[in-house]
């Protein structure tokens, strides 16, 4: 079975000089996954990216 996306999700945003790291945390199961991008990424496109990884990492555990 495929989990669905997770209804709350926190995201954190810790500058690293030129990159940023995204930490998705599901507010449901506590899943944590982390991204690194360079800083001048949009955030949407972080969150967006941050959200899929945690969504795979989710249906992972689904198995």
């Amino acid at each position: 079975m495929v989990e669905s996306m997770p209804r709350d999700v926190y995201f954190e945003f810790t500058p690293i000089g030129h990159a940023v790291r995204v930490a998705a945390v599901c507010g449901e199961t506590g899943t944590e996954v982390v991204v690194m991008a360079p800083a001048g990424t949009a955030r949407a496109m972080l969150e967006q990216l941050a959200l899929r990884k945690l969504s795979w990492r989710l249906a992972q555990g689904a198995r």
